[in-house]
């Protein structure tokens, strides 16, 4: 279904979609952020390098709300993520459960 017409990047076709690019919670990604989340208890106040990739920000806001169990409650996890040598990195820290 394109053709002369279409509007650019018009596309239709029958396919089904691949699995999403950050993974639902069975995914690798989820289960290394489980042991990220238990390993930054266990080192209270200390920050850590926990994913290099685009999902910077997504990332750190889902950490900043607690929106997945392992970093729950909100605000016990701070996250930021930086531009190093070019490269997307996210870096967490739990500093216990919000007062």
């Amino acid at each position: 279904m394109t053709g002369r017409n279409a509007a650019p990047g018009a596309v239709f076709r029958w396919e089904d979609p691949p699995p999403p690019s950050y993974g639902g919670p069975g995914s690798p990604i989820a289960a290394h952020l489980r042991r990220v989340a238990a390993e930054l208890r266990a080192r209270p106040g200390q920050w850590a390098a926990i994913v290099e990739g685009p999902t910077g920000p997504p990332l750190t806001a889902r950490i900043k709300r607690g929106t997945d169990h392992a970093w729950q409650p909100a605000g016990a996890f701070e996250a930021v993520y930086r531009t190093v040598a070019g490269e997307t990195v996210t870096y967490a820290r739990y500093v216990g459960p919000p007062s």
